[in-house]
């Protein structure tokens, strides 16, 4: 018997769920042996079902953080440079993904899940007083798994989801995803949610004494949020086979890897795109530094005759040679002036005509060996 309860006082820090097994081994303590053989077969199989969901949980973290790095890259416009393949014992199992401006992150996905332990056969109860059999045990419990995830609201901010709905702090106000500023609202005040420029919290997740809890603070406060295991049934006459675990599963549901895009499925089935490259841009700016963006849906404003000087910059993927020229029309010149030490920063002397019409206008071609813009810059007589 001292044997038993050492064995007992051993585990009982990872084995609750099953303890209530021992009144029962205690009840028996009247004088005559008891194997205990079943007993530590089941803390066994518990321990084993606890070291499983702890590694799985260090994985839910891992894409917990990973994932609030790829909606900040959404956020940002930063672009993939690299996706390799993460394997075990031969199986894909994730990929690494590698941002330009935000560092590598490493997902796990749910394509194949990780499957429950197998349920531990019933064992044989005891006959009844007029030899009657014992009843059946009865299943346990089965525990739940909390899914997190990200969705973008229509203030174009991320917030994070627990279980498709929005994951709440203790004041009720929802946790953000993304690190961007909120939209600001009229009369320059800030707008919901992110006045200030507030930052992001990146949840945690820890399975304590066979239960989930999570974090909103680094760790230094945790709420109960459900029960990671389920309860061992209780043994009857010719228990019947435990059910297998189901598979398990991840927030990343799906990875496709595209020739220009990484696509992200979530468990909510949120779409998340990301690009492989970094989309061809330019900017066209009325001084070389600190001047004003030129807004080309509307109209220049100019005079007869007018020299122009508009400097542009533009953005391409790394390792991607880029070229601009420029056409004039209506009596319009146009002639492009790269940076000496930066071809994709430059100047264009536009020279207007004697006269400005609804034709006076600049065509701008920008390319980088995969991609062509044409940009329009049109003038206006100033009144």
């Amino acid at each position: 018997m001292g044997t038993i309860i050492h064995r007992l006082a051993i585990r009982m820090h990872r084995a609750l769920p099953v303890l209530a097994l021992a009144g029962g081994l205690i009840a028996l303590a009247g004088g005559c042996e008891y194997d205990d053989t079943h007993l530590l077969e089941q803390l066994e199989q518990h321990e084993l079902r606890l070291q499983a969901l702890e590694q799985w949980c260090s994985e839910l973290n891992t894409n917990i953080a990973s994932l609030q790095t790829i909606v900040n890259a959404v956020s940002s416009n930063d672009y993939v440079t690299g996706v390799v393949p993460v394997t075990a014992n031969g199986e894909e199992i994730g990929y690494t993904i590698t941002f330009a401006k935000g560092g590598p992150v490493t997902i796990y996905h749910g394509k194949d899940g990780k499957d429950g332990a197998d349920g531990k056969d019933g064992v044989d109860g005891k006959d009844g007083k007029d030899g009657a059999d014992g009843k059946d045990g009865r299943d346990g419990k089965d525990g739940s798994t909390p899914v997190l995830g990200a969705r973008k609201d229509t203030n174009g901010v991320w917030y994070w989801t627990l279980n498709g709905d929005w994951l709440l702090d203790d004041s009720g106000n929802r946790l953000r995803a993304s690190a961007d500023d909120g939209v600001d609202g009229t009369d320059g005040t800030d707008g919901t949610d992110g006045t200030d420029g507030a930052g992001c919290a990146t949840p945690q997740l820890k399975i304590d004494t066979g239960f989930w809890y999570i974090s909103y603070d680094n760790g230094a406060t945790w709420t109960l949020l459900g029960k990671a295991t389920g309860n061992d049934g209780t043994d009857g006459t010719d228990g019947t086979d435990g059910t297998d675990g189901t598979d398990g599963t991840s927030f990343f549901k799906s990875v496709e890897v595209k020739a220009t895009t990484v696509e992200l499925t979530l468990a909510d089935n949120t779409l998340i795109v990301l690009n492989r490259v970094f989309p061809l841009s330019v900017v066209f700016k009325d001084a070389e530094t600190g001047g004003n963006t030129i807004n080309i849906n509307n109209p220049i404003f100019v005079d007869p005759s007018q020299l122009l000087p508009v400097y542009y910059e533009i953005t391409a993927a790394d390792g991607f040679t880029v070229s601009l020229d420029a056409v004039g029309a209506s009596g319009v010149e146009a002639k492009v002036y790269p940076n000496a030490t930066d071809t994709r920063k430059g100047r264009i002397d536009i020279q207007i005509g004697a006269s400005v019409s609804a034709y006076s206008k600049v065509t701008v071609f920008v390319g980088d060996g995969t991609t062509l813009l044409v940009k329009t810059l049109e003038f206006k007589k100033n009144s």
